[in-house]
C-alpha cells in the first residue's frame, strides 16, 4: 500500500507540472524558462515573427520556397542593386555597375563592404558560391542560362526584364521580406506622377518626346521603350509616330539622310561619354553638327537636353526613376 500510494502522489506531481508547462517548455504566460528567470532564449527555441514566415514566389523561371528571411543577399543586374539600396537591404555581394565603377555615385555610400561580383552579363560564380548567400536575385534577360548554376548555390529568384523596376520592386520586396517598404515607395511614387499630370494638365497633351544615343562606331540610335520610355508613357508623354515600332527596343541609324527619325518636341540625348573613350563624342559631334540636325524642331525650338545616362537609362531602379522624375518636372517646368 505504501509503495502505491507513493505512485500516486508522483503521478499527481508530474500532472502538476504539465499543466504549469506548454508544449514548447515554456510557462503558462507563453515565456521560456529561460526569459522567466531573466536569462537569454536559445536560438533553437525563439519563434519567427509572423511577418518572417515561410513563403513561396513565383518568378520568371519556376517558383522557390524561403524558409525565413534572407540575411545574405546577392543582387546580379544593375536595376536591383538600386532597389535593394532603397528598400534598406545591403548585399553582401552586388554586380558592378556600368559606369562609374564600382557603383554608380549615387549608391556609392550605401555600398562599403559588398563584394564586386563582376560584369551583370557574367557575374562571378565561384565568388558568389563564395559568399554562402541565401538569397540571389538575377534577370532572365542576363541569367537565364547561368540559373541552373546560380539556383544551386542558394534560392534564387529571377525578374522577367531588367528595366520593369516597379514589377521588380514587388518581387523583391515579397522575397526580401520588405513589404511595407515597397508598399511606400511605390505609393510615394504614384502620388508624384498624379502631381506632374495634374499640374501640367493638358500642356503636354500633344508633346512627343525623342530618346537617343550616339554610338562608338559613328552611328545614332534612338529608344522605342526602354527605362525612360516607360517613364514617359506613365506620365502621359507620347513619342513620334517614326519611333513607334512593334517589338524592337532601339533603332540604330547608320546614316545622316535618317536624320528625321530622332526627332521630336524634346529631344533627351542619353549618350555615355567616358573618359578616355572619344569615339562617342566625336558620334555626338559628327551628328549635332550636321546640317540635317538643325531642322529637327526640338533643336530648333532649344528643347535639345543632355541627361544623366545612369539615371535615365543605366541603372533601372526606383532611386534612379525618382531622380528621372526630378529631371522632368525641372526641364518640362512643372512647378
Amino acid at each position: 500500500m505504501r509503495a502505491l500510494r507513493k505512485m500516486i502522489i508522483l503521478l499527481l506531481v508530474l500532472a502538476v507540472t504539465g499543466c504549469g508547462t506548454n508544449a514548447n517548455g515554456g510557462t503558462k504566460n507563453g515565456s521560456s524558462p529561460a526569459s522567466a528567470t531573466g536569462g537569454d532564449t536559445p536560438k533553437e527555441q525563439s519563434q519567427p515573427a509572423a511577418g518572417d514566415a515561410e513563403r513561396t514566389i513565383k518568378h520568371a523561371m519556376g517558383t522557390v520556397t524561403l524558409k525565413k528571411k534572407p540575411e545574405r543577399v546577392v543582387v546580379l543586374f544593375n536595376g536591383m542593386v538600386d532597389i535593394a539600396v532603397a528598400l534598406g537591404v545591403k548585399p553582401v555581394g552586388a554586380v558592378e555597375s556600368w559606369d562609374q565603377k564600382p557603383w554608380y555615385n549615387y549608391l556609392r555610400s550605401h555600398m562599403d563592404g559588398v563584394k564586386n561580383l563582376g560584369d551583370e552579363s557574367q557575374p562571378n560564380v565561384e565568388a558568389i558560391l563564395a559568399l554562402k548567400p541565401d538569397l540571389i536575385i538575377g534577370t532572365k534577360t542576363r541569367h537565364e542560362k547561368i540559373y541552373p548554376q546560380l539556383s544551386s548555390i542558394a534560392p534564387t529568384v529571377i525578374t522577367e526584364e531588367v528595366f520593369n523596376w516597379k514589377e521588380n520592386v514587388k518581387m523583391s520586396a515579397n522575397a526580401l521580406y520588405k513589404q511595407e517598404e515597397a508598399d511606400k515607395i511605390l505609393n510615394d511614387w504614384s502620388k508624384r506622377v498624379a502631381e506632374f499630370k495634374q499640374k501640367a494638365g493638358s500642356r503636354l497633351a500633344n508633346t512627343e518626346v525623342s530618346i537617343l544615343r550616339f554610338e562608338d562606331d559613328g552611328s545614332a540610335r534612338f529608344y522605342v521603350t526602354g527605362f525612360a520610355g516607360t517613364i514617359f508613357q506613365e506620365l502621359g508623354i507620347g513619342r513620334p509616330k517614326a519611333q513607334k515600332i512593334e517589338g524592337k527596343t532601339v533603332v540604330n541609324l547608320t546614316s545622316k539622310e535618317q536624320m528625321s527619325q530622332l526627332d521630336g518636341d524634346y529631344i533627351f540625348d542619353i549618350t555615355q561619354i567616358s573618359e578616355g573613350n572619344e569615339s562617342k563624342a566625336k558620334s555626338q559631334s559628327d551628328w549635332t553638327n550636321h546640317p540635317l540636325w538643325k531642322n529637327l524642331k526640338g533643336v530648333k525650338n532649344g528643347k535639345y537636353y543632355k541627361v544623366d545616362v545612369v539615371t535615365w537609362n543605366l541603372s533601372g531602379g526606383v532611386i534612379a526613376a525618382n531622380k528621372m522624375l526630378d529631371d522632368a518636372f525641372r526641364i518640362f517646368e512643372i512647378k
